[in-house]
């Protein structure tokens, strides 16, 4: 392990040191959306107050691309009178076919395709949390990526670094990938297939790791889904999750149509692998 953080620290340094000190201008690019939307519960989940709200849709991102530095940043609501919260999703150095810093994410799931609403692959995660806040990738060649991740400090631990790699083969029209990691005593491992038939996508994926430090944790799951453009303005997607190890399953739809300005969603959460849900909700981008 403390060959590890060596050679993550040396990789760290050796990138850095090859980092221009000339200043890059870039425009910030704004997007976001607004809206409305009603909650309304059943089934197992019942016992929760439906819900109009007006904030819980909306969120403002923007996003700065300067050719050296990416960031990211969300701002969104917290469901409370004028309650805001700020997130730095990703921020990161960009040297050519490496980069280096917050990637919001791990390589180790980076072979997890489809819906990703119910469950999103096996991630790397220690006692000490996950990888998304640190990491040094270094894309080899196109679907080929591998990279150097590491956990934060906990008051008793130092961070741990471990490895990851994603390898996803586009085979125009289709996909298929296996992507890997291991840090400290936990590991994972996901694999994806993805094929795309006319304006119908088909995905299936699965996850297996462990998670945890000394006395880890079994994690084990798969999703299968299918994307599907009914037309330009109609969209459907289905989704089929299961968390093996906790032995529950359920299913995520939606629909949305956009006519003018505005898209008109609904959504179905079914099964106890979530709260059971139905969302009615009427947004604008920008």
């Amino acid at each position: 392990m403390k060959a590890i953080k060596l050679a993550s620290i040396f990789a760290v340094s050796a990138v850095a040191a090859a980092v221009s000190t000339t200043t890059i201008a870039a425009d910030a690019v704004f997007t976001g959306e607004a809206g409305i939307e009603y909650t309304s519960y059943y089934g197992d989940s019942k016992g929760t107050s439906d819900l109009v709200d007006g904030t819980d849709v909306g969120e403002v991102e923007l996003k700065v691309d300067t050719g050296v530095v990416y960031a990211e940043i969300e701002i969104g609501t917290t469901g409370a009178d004028e309650a805001t919260k700020i997130g730095m999703e990703k921020l990161y150095v960009k040297q050519g076919a490496v980069s280096f810093g917050r990637f919001d994410g791990t390589v180790a799931t980076g072979a997890y395709m489809g819906i990703d609403e119910n469950f999103g692959g096996v991630d790397l995660a220690t006692a000490a949390g996950d990888t998304d806040n640190t990491g040094v990738r270094y894309a080899v060649a196109p679907g080929l990526t591998v990279a150097l991740e590491a956990t934060t400090s906990t008051a008793t631990d130092d961070s741990d670094v471990g490895v990851a790699a994603s390898y996803v083969a586009d085979l125009g029209g289709f996909k298929a990938g296996i992507s890997a990691g291991s840090i400290g005593d936990a590991n994972a491992v996901n694999v994806g297939l993805q094929m795309d038939a006319g304006a119908a996508t088909v995905s299936v994926s699965y996850g297996v790791g462990e998670k945890g430090t000394g006395t880890t944790t079994d994690a084990e799951g798969y999703g299968v889904s299918l994307q599907f453009a009914a037309s330009d303005a109609l969209n459907l997607g289905l989704e089929y999750a299961s968390d093996e190890e906790a032995k529950v399953d359920g299913t995520y739809f939606y629909a949305k149509y956009t006519a003018g300005d505005l898209t008109y969603a609904f959504k179905n959460f079914n099964g106890d692998i979530g709260a059971e849900k139905n969302v009615l909700a009427v947004t604008a981008a920008f």
